[in-house]
């Protein structure tokens, strides 16, 4: 049986959620209705998504979906259930929380955490806001089939639920997870069944889901996403990690740009980077030494990392004069770059090679480096599949050693400064999400 069942009142919501957790190895799996769910065939995922296609229907027909729903997974031992509502909240919310606290434990609160900073939806003083702007005065006020017409969350689930609502702001939750524990715990011993809580970053979100499991209460979790995928990883194990679920990044560029990228992802992902010096890499009495020195250093490092890789460049003061090189050795610019690449590229094969089935997917950051690689890796070429961003493309390496592996290849000048932590969580994606030979 699941670990966890999310009941969303549409396809791509539930897909959104899953997706959080998927990327963290938990293996999830949406189904469009609970008909299409069958617990003999889905004994590999630990995540459960069920869509009720209810946001634009009755409100009566809506608590019947959900209702029903939890009826079917009430008594099979799930850890958490979660109701996943729109990230502008629109729908039938309060009639699907209530379905959901009628018929689970008679004991359960719902909290309801409605931010998803990454997607510009804050909450302060219970009011959400979108990218700044008061929920009541974006689109969604006009949406035609389920226009939302205040950005007051308390009260629009108030008006819609049953329930008695409470609310805990800000302030509370920045007193840390142990105050935000008993916070909680008052706002159920005053008679709240629904308690909504302020959050403006991930981190706020974090310290809610830790305050929940310190409670001990039955808890249903009420957002967009990001708490449930919080509250997850509070109660539930992360899987393990198995071999192929490591992200090998290779990157030759050393623009300005490339450089505030690899800040950001150092931020996101705390990842292996190992500096391969490239005027090493260049001459041939250093070369040897210095691809040994990497490898090894990564291959002896990288258990705790989920991403790992080269870099050749941690400031400008780094940065080569190739046309003063190429002149003391009577080579073109060309040849000196075409060394530094061919030499990450010896690298990437070693660690390739001596990792076994670690490395799962492939980034390569510059035109050379890439065609580099492919070379060491014997491959013919790249079956592309996907457009990550522009001009960042998703493929499959054609034959070779590896062939079939999962690459994204990206220019060094290309995307903002997100762009490649944006490709390293699609290729964490795509490998988590492989259970088999995995043709996605």
């Amino acid at each position: 049986m699941p670990d966890v069942v999310i009941i969303a009142d549409d396809l791509t919501g539930a897909n959104a959620t899953s997706v959080l957790l998927a990327k963290d190895g938990y293996k999830a799996c949406t189904f469009i209705r609970l008909e299409a769910y069958s617990e003999k065939d889905s004994s590999d995922f630990n995540i459960i998504s069920i869509s009720t296609d209810s946001r634009a229907i009755a409100k009566e027909e809506a608590y019947a979906r959900v209702a029903n729903t939890a009826k079917f997974f009430k008594d099979k031992n799930i850890k958490l259930f979660t109701k996943r509502i729109d990230s502008t909240l629109r729908g039938n919310i309060g009639a699907e929380v209530d379905a959901l606290l009628d018929n689970l434990d008679e004991d359960s609160i719902a909290v309801l955490v409605s931010s998803f900073p990454s997607s510009g939806r804050v909450t302060i003083g219970g009011y959400l806001m979108v990218n700044s702007i008061p929920l009541e005065k974006t689109d969604v006020a006009k949406d035609p089939k389920t226009p939302v017409h205040t950005s007051c969350v308390q009260n629009l689930v108030s008006e819609q639920s049953k329930y008695k609502v409470g609310f805990i702001a800000l302030d509370r939750v920045f007193k840390g997870a142990e105050a935000l524990r008993q916070n909680i715990i008052d706002e159920k011993a005053n008679g709240s069944k629904i308690i909504i809580i302020d959050a403006t970053t991930n981190e706020d979100i974090d310290i809610i889901a830790k305050a929940v499991r310190m409670t001990g209460l039955s808890v249903v979790a009420v957002d967009p996403g990001p708490f449930t995928a919080a509250l997850v990883k509070e109660l539930v194990s992360k899987p393990a990690k198995s071999r192929g679920q490591k992200v090998f990044v290779t990157i030759g560029s050393v623009s300005n740009l490339t450089r505030k990228q690899i800040d950001e992802l150092r931020m996101r992902h705390n990842p292996l980077l190992v500096h391969a010096n490239p005027g090493k890499l260049i001459y041939d009495d250093n070369r040897a030494a210095e691809i040994v020195r990497v490898t090894n250093k990564l291959l002896n490092e990288m258990d705790e990392f989920e991403v790992i890789g080269l870099i050749t460049t941690n400031s400008e003061d780094e940065v080569l004069d190739l046309r003063k090189i190429a002149k003391e050795l009577h080579i073109t610019e060309d040849d000196v770059a075409q060394r530094i690449s061919d030499g990450l590229a010896d690298i990437t094969k070693l660690v390739l090679q001596q990792s076994g089935t670690t490395i799962g997917g492939l980034y390569t950051s510059g035109g050379d480096v890439t065609v580099a690689v492919c070379k060491e890796l014997e491959a013919a070429g790249i079956a592309v599949k996907d457009e990550v961003l522009p001009l960042a493309a998703y493929g499959r390496i054609v034959k070779g050693k590896y062939n079939h592996m999962p690459i994204i290849t990206k220019g060094g000048l290309v995307g903002d400064t997100s762009a490649l932590t944006k490709c390293v969580d699609y290729l964490l994606t795509k490998i988590s999400t492989e259970f088999v030979n995995g043709k996605n």
